[in-house]
């Protein structure tokens, strides 16, 4: 018999190697214990009526939560509602631990129960984010809420003095007004500390905590745990040449361990650090949270410092985190017999000294053309506005070179 759009407000606002169960029990929701009774609930999941307030309270209190039809996978998602109650409105609520419930709302909570696999969720992972797909119809002003906690030993929303046992709070607010599509929300963690966590606390709410009002309704589906997969490349640059691909190493670290074997797999940006068509250099099949993929820049890349890499896996549950890699070129190489052309700076560009009539390209540090015209046998003066390293490749019939330059 709770006020839960007072307790679940308390609970959203509260404060907020690896060996663990990466994703949450029952996420989309397809599971169900006692359906089309007043005590329905999603397996591995808890509402008012199944709280620890006794089988009397336990009876009077209101139903909060509903399994639906109205999917955006599979069959079933939880719908719930805020309904009125002796007391006055109350909240829909679900969490995957157990509700302590009072008639003193003041004193009531949600928590963990360690040694009851019903009340409990492990989680020894360290989640980047918490997801899942959401449709409200709310009353003006209403809106649902989502809070998530990993924590040691004791875990209590709001915390009732287990404040020192939290590891990280997530906590998420729907926009107000009507969402009559599925909708996609997503929440980071916010991390107190360097621990691995023992547990995850999870509420789910119809109404906001501030006072949800009577005929608020939410349906949730498909929630999931988002880790982030870091990347560092063995070594800041990597050198290539027009002939030979340039080699290194990528070393991958993930806050979670796979639940089975993933495709980590390494791409490269363009020179201006953009994904658009990235190139696949390297990949790995694991199920280890971390390791070590070999990777290869191809032969004849362009010479940049603004290219950057990601690792992207086949897994739904893992995010790319980029970083910066410098692509250099090797110097002075030739593919013919005949000897390399004289390139030179002079005030407004180059002069580039040819056996041969050809063609030139020339492009800037971030891999864009500045320059490019047909090639005369002699000296041949190219004028450019762009300062800074400038690549410069000349092409003919007795070969092609690539050297680096420095406009000034």
């Amino acid at each position: 018999m709770k006020r839960n759009a007072i307790l679940v407000i308390l609970v959203i606002s509260a404060p907020l190697i690896l060996d663990a169960q990466p994703q949450l029990d029952n996420p989309s929701f397809e599971s169900w214990d006692n359906a089309g009774q007043a005590t329905q609930e999603p397996q591995q999941w808890s509402s008012l009526k199944t709280s620890d307030g006794g089988a009397i309270l336990n009876g009077l209190v209101p139903q909060l939560c509903w399994r639906s039809d109205d999917a955006r996978t599979g069959q079933y998602s939880v719908n719930l509602r805020t309904v009125s109650s002796v007391i006055g409105a109350a909240n829909g609520l679900l969490t995957n631990g157990r509700v302590h419930a009072e008639l003193d709302v003041a004193n009531s909570y949600m928590y963990t129960i360690q040694d009851n696999e019903q009340w409990r969720t492990a989680m020894t992972s360290r989640p980047d984010s918490i997801v899942g797909w959401f449709k409200a119809a709310p009353q003006t002003g209403d809106r649902a809420n989502v809070g998530a906690l990993l924590h040691v030993d004791d875990g209590r929303l709001p915390a009732f003095g287990t404040e020192g046992n939290y590891v990280a709070g997530a906590s998420w607010k729907a926009p107000l007004g009507n969402v009559g599509e599925w909708t996609r929300f997503s929440a980071p963690f916010q991390y107190l500390n360097d621990w691995q966590p023992e547990w995850i606390l999870l509420i789910l709410t119809a109404g906001d905590s501030a006072g949800s009002a009577v005929g608020t309704q939410v349906w949730y589906d498909d929630l999931a745990l988002i880790y982030n997969v870091a990347c560092t490349p063995s070594t800041g640059v990597v050198v290539v040449s027009e002939f030979v691909a340039g080699d290194f190493d990528v070393t991958y670290s993930t806050g979670g361990i796979p639940e089975g074997p993933t495709t980590f797999t390494v791409e490269l940006s363009d020179a201006s650090g953009d994904f658009s068509s990235p190139v696949t250099i390297g990949s790995v099949v694991s199920a280890l949270a971390t390791g070590v993929i070999p990777c290869s820049i191809p032969a004849g890349t362009l010479a940049g410092a603004g290219y950057a890499i990601r690792i992207v896996t086949d897994s739904p549950f893992y995010a790319p985190v980029g970083c910066a890699v410098q692509v250099e070129l090797e110097t002075g190489i030739s593919a013919g017999s005949r000897p390399a052309p004289s390139i030179r700076c002079t005030a407004n560009g180059l002069l580039i000294d040819s056996k041969d009539a050809g063609r030139y390209e020339c492009f800037d540090a971030q891999g864009r053309a500045v320059a490019i015209g047909s090639l005369l046998q002699g000296v041949n003066t190219v004028a450019l506005d762009t300062r800074g390293m400038i690549l410069v490749r000349v092409m003919s019939g007795a070969g092609s070179w690539m050297e680096r330059m420095i406009v000034h």
